[in-house]
């Protein structure tokens, strides 16, 4: 036999159905016509922030320590220290054939292609740090040169305002034990370790990243002959 649901049971069963269609239209009405009635009830998948808000980037950069020489040779040429003369001097700073070479004749001042080779070296810092900069040479005058009275020399300048920013003078190092200035020509150092500690600052910013250096010779009329080379070495440290 099968069960009968009684009467009571059945009328509760369409009053729960009928409040729940009731709600569902009241819900749907609420949603469609009034939807910040809504959202004020809480009934919403909406983000209750303000109207700013904020994300965030992370990247981290490696330092880079890079120096390069961008011209990196001096170049004389063939020559002789005039006769009579007890030396010749050669200088990469001057401007002229003229007094580039004193008491003597060198082949690579004689025309403006080969001139070019005779005007210092340029030292640029392509990295993204400030560096500390130091700068020695593989022998000294006299076992570069010979002779007698021989000099060899460099002096650093700024190829770019500012490129050697230590201050605002033309110090190049202030804070060392010694002294060294821009534009002044000092013997080279070519003992054992780094060499001379030449600028404390230089820049790695892009138009004032650059150094120039030029070389002195006071070749003896006595000195050594045939080809003749030394090498310059640069050395930087982050600052």
């Amino acid at each position: 036999m099968k069960n009968k649901s009684s009467p009571g049971s059945e009328k509760l069963f369409l009053i729960i159905s009928a409040v729940l269609a009731g709600l569902s239209i009241l819900f749907f009405i609420l949603a469609v016509f009034f939807p910040g009635n809504l959202s004020k009830m809480g009934l919403t998948g909406f983000a209750t922030a303000g109207n700013t808000t904020a994300g965030k980037i992370n990247l981290s950069i490696e330092e880079g320590l890079i120096i390069n020489f961008t011209t990196d040779l001096i170049e004389w040429g063939q020559g002789s220290v005039d006769t009579g003369s007890l030396n010749a001097t050669l200088d990469t700073s001057r401007n002229s054939a003229e007094t580039k070479v004193l008491n003597g004749n060198w082949s690579m001042t004689n025309g403006s292609t080969n001139f070019n080779k005779t005007n210092g070296l340029v030292l640029q810092n392509i990295g993204n740090v400030n560096a500390t900069l130091y700068i020695k040479t593989a022998s000294n005058a006299a076992g570069f040169l010979g002779g007698t009275s021989p000099a060899y020399q460099y002096n650093v300048t700024n190829n770019e305002t500012g490129s050697c920013g230590q201050n605002l003078t033309t110090t190049g190092n202030s804070t060392h034990a010694t002294y060294f200035g821009l534009g002044l020509y000092y013997n080279v150092n070519a003992t054992a370790g780094d060499g001379t500690r030449i600028c404390d600052w230089f820049n790695f910013e892009d138009e004032k990243d650059a150094l120039t250096i030029h070389m002195l010779l006071r070749v003896p009329s006595d000195s050594l002959t045939g080809t003749l080379e030394d090498t310059v070495t640069a050395t930087a440290f982050a600052s």
